[in-house]
């Protein structure tokens, strides 16, 4: 009898990371979800009875923004960014699997950056009491979500690089 192909192994989701991961893609759902609601029910309501949702916009912008930041630890933690292998192309398999690690770290270091920006923005629009013009919704938390999913996603990305170092 043939020996069956391995499936590979994941990760137990019971870890803290794999709560997480489970929590910010319901999260990433729910919004998305919330965000085509918004929309169906604006588009309708603006063409069949001259009367838009009001607040649709910033509602959909912060929706959206929320959204991302939720998203970007997900897909870093998975690997799943878009990648674009010119080294590959150009240098071939060992120098590009030694650049990777190099690469992650580099990927680690910019996220680093958005988030203590990010995390110093939101500090500034808590102060000032900054809110969204119709709506009036405070904006300080989704720039504080923001650098919160930068930082998380950061860790993940100099995880997965040093990882691929030690491999």
């Amino acid at each position: 009898m043939p020996d069956q192909p391995k499936a590979p192994v994941r990760p137990s989701r019971r870890t803290a990371w794999g709560i997480v991961e489970k929590l910010l893609s319901a999260g990433a759902g729910a919004l998305l979800l919330a965000l085509t609601f918004i929309t169906c029910i604006d588009v309708v309501a603006r063409y069949w009875f001259n009367a838009p949702l009001s607040g649709a916009y910033e509602l959909t912008e912060m929706f959206l923004a929320t959204l991302v930041f939720l998203a970007l630890p997900v897909t870093t933690g998975r690997g799943e960014h878009v990648e674009v292998d010119l080294i590959d192309t150009v240098a071939g398999g060992a120098i590009s699997r030694m650049a990777r690690p190099v690469t992650g770290l580099l990927t680690a270091g910019v996220l680093a950056v958005f988030a203590w920006r990010l995390w110093e923005h939101a500090l500034r629009l808590a102060s000032d009491g900054a809110i969204s013009d119709s709506l009036s919704l405070p904006i300080a938390p989704v720039a504080f979500l923001a650098a919160i999913g930068c930082g998380l996603a950061s860790l993940l990305a100099a995880s997965r690089a040093l990882r691929r170092a030690t491999a």
